[in-house]
């Protein structure tokens, strides 16, 4: 008894440390209503469409599968008429590849959807086995505009300058405050000698 319970405590701090909590980011094709936006004239060019970005959180573990498919099923509760479909998922290095058993609809907007996902979040490339065609895309094969994330590290930078300017900003302030104070001092010396001196000369002019 003893020997199982220490088989199942070491099967569960294996776990345990196989799995850790990931943020990741899943992308969903909409259409743009109103309001303004720079980048406007690009979504003209794809019919107000583009590609917004939603951000999750789950507990997985070292599988790439596990990975894919719960991105997947993310998809699949946002847009269940389109995800329906059955599918067969392998990988080949950092491309992930999916084979689908049955016909899609919409499968632009499926190729843009997942091909983002996958992408950007850390996998090279995906290729579809899509009736009978293979075909393999990489975020720079998206058919519409998205959303883009700044990184922790560029934004890290921005506000490393931003304090760099500040601080140097602090810092002739604090020189200039400093020769203030010599200025004043050095022009009220100087009228004070010069009152003496008219003091000293009147003095002088009276013996």
């Amino acid at each position: 008894m003893r020997i199982l319970m220490t088989v199942f405590t070491m099967t569960i701090s294996l776990n345990s440390f196989a799995t850790e909590w990931l943020t990741y980011y899943v992308y969903f094709e909409t259409e743009y209503m109103q309001g303004p936006w720079t980048r406007i004239d690009i979504v003209e060019k794809s019919n107000y469409k583009y590609l917004t970005v939603e951000a999750y959180e789950d507990l997985f573990g070292s599988e790439n599968e596990q990975l894919v498919r719960k991105f997947l099923s993310r998809l699949h509760n946002k847009k269940p008429d389109l995800y329906k479909w059955k599918y067969d998922l392998t990988f080949q290095g950092d491309t992930v590849v999916i084979k689908a058993k049955e016909q899609p609809k919409n499968i632009e907007t499926i190729k843009n959807e997942i091909t983002a996902t996958l992408t950007f979040n850390n996998f090279k490339a995906v290729q579809f086995n899509f009736g009978g065609k293979s075909e393999t895309l990489t975020n720079n094969d998206l058919t519409v505009p998205y959303f883009d994330l700044v990184s922790k590290q560029t934004t890290q930078t921005i506000n490393t300058s931003k304090m760099e300017e500040l601080s140097e900003q602090n810092e002739t302030f604090e020189q200039t405050e400093t020769k203030n104070p010599l200025k004043t001092w050095l022009i009220l010396s100087i009228i004070f000698n010069l009152g003496l001196l008219v003091l000293w000369t009147m003095k002088q002019l009276k013996k």
